[in-house]
């Protein structure tokens, strides 16, 4: 065959250094290139579908068969400090400061941000974190696996135990990864009697205080005599004081909280003061005489706790603007910040300030009387005029705001507009019990008599008191007659 009865060379015949290939040799290249293509194209293909088929086929399978498993049971949380579990756990208990908060102090702990924040927001289910306090304790539980050694690693954040108020509990416990459980439990708080019972020889303050008695309560206490009592002039070396109280323990005999006085007697210059605590129907509480009339007056005699007397009702020169004139109140030495309260029930009349008494506050009370407060530091919260205030409420903190040389209270009682003395002031006083309500005193005065004659047999008492005022125990536990009352009538 001659090279004219060759077939034509095909459109694909290549051409190299000039010279033109055989035809045979072209489209064996051409078929092993295809196949390539196909290949690559196929497994392409097959790699796409069967990423398509786990990414949502499976998921739903793999759902499935678990929805078919049993759920786990859900852990519990204990109730007391510690919940079994198999991980080591260890706590320790930090306090806030002023200023400070509760994602403050988790920082400070070395807990991250999304574990607090976690935590943090579960909390927020039962209670705000925000209406924590300075003084506040919080205990943290770090925990670590039971195989691992604690000391060579650090845990992991396990939650929050705190008491925000005595009869509150919250336990905060981690369940999984940034889960958290939580608990808001009740403290059931059982009440406990204590008498102080003391010889004053300094201040009534320091006696009530040497006899174990809160400050809280000696406040109470102060404030109940303070109607009929001056203590910067009345109180004399000698007189005796005598107090029933109750506190408030949890179960783990641990102290919650001060519970309330139910008697106090205070012997002044040979007179004996004596008032029971009674509840009214309504839940308000009340002190009476063993007659039945109410302790409380319509204004108290001192509306500041611990304050001196610094300057008297009457003519004289004043201080700062050098001439003689009349001052129109009383004025209480006392440090800065110290609490003012209301005198009584009433009104406010004015909350604000003059160039004379810087900050001040005028209530308007019952039988045309009126109380000014003045050079106050700083108002209490939410005071505003037209606003009802109760006697005992704090208005106000000591300052020296307006014309004053130091820190200090400067009280005004006015009656129908004209200043009256605070100390000679000869108020009526309040409530007196009808025959109901005498039996129900009655009934509290014994009550409180059977108190202090069980814990006086018991000795309960003696550990606290000093070495003196426990002949004047024993001499009360051998002479009953000193509360022996009376029968009252209407």
């Amino acid at each position: 065959m001659t090279d004219a009865s060759l077939p034509p060379l095909n459109q694909g015949t290549a051409q190299a250094d000039g010279l033109m290939l055989p035809p045979g040799t072209v489209a064996p290249q051409q078929r092993r290139r295809a196949r390539r293509y196909f290949t690559l194209s196929f497994l392409a293909c097959l790699f796409l579908a069967l990423w398509l088929l786990t990414d949502f086929v499976l998921p739903d399978a793999n759902k499935a068969a678990l929805s078919a498993r049993p759920a786990p049971a859900p852990s519990l949380i204990m109730t007391n400090w510690h919940e079994m579990a198999p991980m080591h756990r260890r706590n320790r208990t930090v306090t806030m400061k002023k200023n400070d908060s509760l994602a403050a102090l988790l920082t400070r702990e070395g807990i991250g941000p999304i574990a607090a924040d976690a935590a943090l927001d579960t909390l927020q289910q039962v209670f705000d974190p925000r209406g924590l306090k300075p003084g506040q304790k919080v205990r943290i539980f770090t925990e670590w696996p039971q195989d691992s050694d604690p000391d060579s690693q650090i845990g992991r954040f396990a939650g929050f135990d705190l008491i925000p108020s005595p009869r509150q509990r919250i336990i905060l416990r981690r369940t999984g990864h940034l889960t958290f459980d939580i608990i808001d439990q009740n403290r059931p708080l059982s009440d406990r009697y204590f008498v102080a019972d003391a010889l004053i020889t300094s201040s009534v303050y320091e006696a009530a205080r040497s006899s174990g008695m809160a400050p809280s309560l000696v406040v109470d206490m102060i404030r109940l005599f303070s109607f009929n009592i001056d203590f910067q002039r009345d109180i004399r070396e000698g007189d005796q004081l005598e107090v029933l109280y109750s506190r408030r323990f949890d179960g783990g005999n641990q102290l919650a909280e001060e519970g309330d006085i139910l008697y106090a007697a205070l012997t002044n210059r040979g007179k004996r003061h004596a008032y029971w605590r009674l509840e009214h129907d309504d839940g308000n509480a009340a002190f009476y005489d063993e007659t039945g009339k109410s302790v409380q007056r319509l204004l108290m005699k001192t509306p500041v706790d611990g304050a001196r007397l610094s300057s008297r009702f009457g003519m004289r020169r004043h201080p700062i603007l050098g001439y003689t004139r009349l001052h129109r109140g009383l004025d209480f030495a006392a440090p800065t910040g110290t609490p003012i309260y209301a005198a009584g029930n009433g009104v406010i009349e004015k909350v604000t300030r003059s160039r004379e008494y810087g900050r001040f506050i005028r209530l308007q009370h019952s039988n045309g009387y009126e109380t000014v407060y003045a050079h106050l530091s700083r108002f209490a919260r939410g005071l505003k005029a037209n606003a009802k205030v109760r006697q005992g409420q704090i208005i106000g903190f000591v300052g020296m705001s307006g014309l004053a040389t130091g820190p200090h209270l400067h009280y005004e009682v006015l009656h129908y507009g004209k200043p009256v003395n605070p100390r000679t002031l000869d108020l009526p006083p309040g409530r007196k019990l009808d025959e109901n309500g005498l039996v129900a005193l009655q009934t509290a005065i014994a009550g409180a008599q059977k108190r202090i004659s069980s814990l006086a047999a018991r000795d309960n008492t003696l550990r606290s008191l000093p070495r003196r005022s426990r002949a004047s125990l024993s001499e009360r536990q051998a002479a009953p007659s000193r509360f022996a009352v009376p029968t009252a009538r209407p």
